[in-house]
């Protein structure tokens, strides 16, 4: 069964900042679709399957995760790590969105292999800015795969 992606995968605890993204993406008419999860267990459970159930690994990958990094259940970095562990998510391009401007968030991100950190957006504004910037950064059409520190 090939089940359709959407080009974003949005795991975010905050109604408020989901509220957010999905009102930027269309006050930017945006074409690009967005599914979002609510902690890191979803997350995973999305991306990879739920492995008590078999077959239930998706056949397609959305083109990016937004990855929040304090959540329940699982954080982001948990989630991050078990991405770059599996070989069907390893090269998957994920950008933390976090409130947190701690360096060492940052350092740590990017240990774990994360392709990105952006500021979560503060207003609505700032939101149709920041879809319009991964839009452009990430979901064109000439860009396949982004590494870290190199464009594939």
């Amino acid at each position: 069964m090939n089940i359709s992606a959407p080009d974003i995968l949005l795991v975010e605890d905050s109604l408020t900042s989901v509220e957010l993204f999905v009102f930027a993406l269309q006050a930017n008419q945006s074409s690009a679709t967005i599914q979002v999860v609510r902690d890191g267990v979803q997350a995973l459970d999305f991306l990879l399957g739920d492995a008590t159930r078999p077959g239930s690994a998706r056949n397609t990958l959305p083109r990016l995760v937004l990855l929040d990094i304090h959540m329940p259940r699982l954080d982001g970095f948990q989630v991050l790590e078990r991405l770059r562990a599996d070989e069907r998510t390893r090269f998957l391009p994920v950008v933390i969105l976090s409130s947190s401007d701690q360096e060492s968030d940052k350092r740590e991100a990017y240990r774990l292999g994360a392709n990105g950190c952006i500021q979560k957006p503060m207003g609505f504004k700032d939101s149709c800015e920041t879809i319009a910037q991964l839009e452009r950064d990430w979901l064109r059409a000439d860009i396949h795969v982004r590494l870290p520190g190199r464009l594939v």
